[in-house]
């Protein structure tokens, strides 16, 4: 059952670099206070889930806000904690931090595994299975990018059928331990890209996910899994470029950065006006935070600010942001599958009792043995067309039901005889073989009738195929040999024609002229040829076109007009790129008629060029 969880918003203040610096923020119990810009005699006051001022440590922050939802991922369900704030104001340093003063990731780790031997113990009998994992992927210029196995390439985002947001072949890790976790997580982190600004030594050019999969399963009959997931996010921080001084490539990631956090703060103002659209796909940081926002998580986003005066507009848009944030409701679900042993099939009937009478026994098994004939045994399938084919394979089911339908009587009758007489029961089996008899006869005049039908249609076809011809051959002349083909074959294996079939005594009613137009032209097919490998080079060049074409090139091809181009381009941007010609048939609209004009042009193509 679904219950809903409020986004708790937290503020963090990060201590002044300087004594001499103005400070414009003050922070009093859960609120936070800073001057108005419109009006300098009076303060503007936001209220918060908590608030910590510059003297708060990383293991406070970790002890109130994340470390009471680790049980919920070990019961089945989604945590997400997300830091957010200008560049320069401790984001990175909240969730990382150095190690002599770890941050969130490093101490949700340890005491993940901590938790899991826990509960190990409290459980005592009831044994259950644990199965740690982790991802660890950056958007950097808006190009998912795996940093746990480095690939250089941008990875697609997709939803499965349940609406869960994933990323296929981003790379997985399983660890046992926090010190399996620092083997594979050092190397990584290094891959995440950073880069010196005016405002930030290390600044981060790009956000970073890390996403934690935790499987338990119970050894019990139902074998339980319970799937919990833990996404920690480090957001990259909003930038003026005028104080940045970001040039070149710098102003480049800045502006990749600051696209993708108006995109989240469009997001945010979509779910708090209620609307029926939710703009996720307007970015890839919004769509990997769909969960997170809106979505089915525990969600808990850590604002950090910076407490000088030269940081104030920065500070006011995070704050408004942040309170506009803290209204958003998430619907919380936990994700459990049961997986049942199979059934055992038990006997459907009693065993039949040690005294029933041998003679009913020996003729019921008679007739049973009797049923089990079938009423024709000649087999004509391979030499029938296709409908009379058909037909036998009726006939063969109706004869199969109705020797379960005798088994059924038969059985029933075995059930019976315990309570009828000798006189009464033998003169029931009577009738019921004299039925079974009747019934068998009559499925032989069918079988048999079906059979001779079968036959003289046979003939009929055949001496049908030897008096029809066809209308041409295709041969090829390659210097001067002849090279024996295929009859009727095409160059595209989608279209392979059919021949033309003409009936007995048929005679045209066109002239001598056009007779020998057409002859002319038979002439012309004849040295016509069709290379297979270059129509196959034709069908792979196809499909790469429309895997790389833009939508202005594809309304350039064939029967693709403005509103197909597009359909075309945005399913591949969605799904990925087209493996076939039969994935075309998964865009809305587009029909097997369609999908073959549209492939007739590779085909006419690759005649052209032979």
């Amino acid at each position: 059952m679904d219950k809903k969880s409020k986004v708790k918003v937290v503020i963090r203040m990060r201590p002044p670099h300087g004594n001499q610096e103005k400070v414009c923020v003050t922070v009093e119990n859960n609120a936070v206070e800073i001057f108005n810009h419109r009006n300098v005699n009076e303060n503007i006051k936001y209220e918060f889930t908590a608030v910590y001022d510059q003297n708060c440590s990383q293991l406070k922050i970790y002890t109130e806000c994340v470390r009471p939802l680790l049980d919920c991922s070990l019961q089945g369900q989604n945590i997400s904690i997300f830091a957010y704030g200008p560049t320069g104001a401790g984001k990175t340093h909240t969730m990382l931090g150095p190690a002599s003063d770890p941050g969130i990731i490093p101490r949700v780790i340890n005491s993940l595994f901590q938790r899991i031997e826990e509960e190990k113990k409290q459980l005592g009998c009831e044994k259950w299975n644990y199965k740690v994992s982790f991802s660890y992927l950056e958007i950097y210029n808006e190009k998912v990018q795996d940093l746990l196995l480095p690939k250089n390439t941008d990875l697609p985002i997709r939803e499965d059928a349940e609406k869960n947001i994933l990323v296929p072949n981003l790379g997985e890790k399983i660890i046992e331990n926090f010190d399996d976790f620092k083997i594979h997580f050092g190397p990584a982190s290094n891959n995440r890209t950073i880069a010196a600004t005016k405002m930030n030594m290390r600044s981060s050019r790009s956000h970073s996910i890390l996403l934690l999969k935790v499987v338990k399963t119970t050894e019990e009959p139902q074998h339980r899994e319970l799937h919990g997931k833990i996404y920690l996010i480090d957001l990259a921080g909003s930038e003026d470029n005028r104080r940045t001084g970001n040039k070149g490539i710098r102003l480049k990631e800045s502006g990749a950065i600051n696209r993708s956090l108006f995109a989240l703060g469009e997001v945010v103002d979509a779910i708090n006006a209620g609307l029926p659209r939710i703009p996720y796909r307007n970015s890839k940081l919004t769509r990997l935070l769909q969960d997170s926002i809106g979505g089915s998580c525990h969600s808990v986003m850590i604002v950090n600010i910076a407490p000088e005066e030269r940081y104030y507009y920065d500070t006011y848009c995070t704050l408004n942001f942040a309170t506009k944030s803290k209204k958003i409701v998430n619907n919380t679900t936990t994700k459990e599958i049961v997986r049942l042993h199979p059934i055992q099939k038990t006997s459907q009937f009693p065993s039949q009792p040690e005294e029933e009478d041998q003679t009913k026994r020996r003729r019921l098994d008679d007739i049973q043995a009797s049923t089990t004939t079938p009423p024709f045994v000649t087999d004509p399938a391979h030499l029938l067309s296709p409908l009379m084919r058909r037909q036998i394979r009726l006939e063969e089911s109706v004869n199969h039901r109705l020797e379960e339908f005798e088994q059924n009587i038969l059985q029933q009758m075995r059930q019976m005889t315990g309570g009828l007489s000798a006189d009464v029961d033998g003169t029931v089996l009577k009738d019921i073989e004299k039925q079974i008899q009747t019934v068998r006869e009559q499925l032989k005049d069918v079988g048999q009738t079906v059979l001779n039908t079968a036959v003289v249609s046979q003939k009929e076809n055949n001496s049908d195929k030897e008096t029809e011809k066809p209308i041409f051959t295709k041969r090829s002349l390659l210097k001067g040999n002849k090279v024996n083909t295929e009859e009727n074959s095409s160059c595209s294996p989608l279209f392979a024609p059919h021949p033309r079939l003409l009936k007995r005594n048929f005679r045209t009613m066109t002239s001598a002229s056009d007779i020998k137009e057409e002859n002319a032209e038979e002439k012309e097919k004849d040295n016509m040829t069709f290379n297979p490998s270059l129509q196959q080079k034709h069908n792979e060049s196809f499909l790469a076109q429309l895997n790389t074409a833009s939508v202005k090139e594809l309304k350039m091809l064939h029967t693709v007009g403005a509103k197909r181009a597009k359909l075309i381009f945005d399913w591949r941007e969605t799904y990925g790129s087209y493996k076939s010609f039969e994935d075309l048939l998964k865009i809305p609209g587009f029909t097997e008629k369609y999908l073959q004009s549209l492939l007739h042009l590779v085909s006419f193509k690759c005649s052209i060029s032979t």
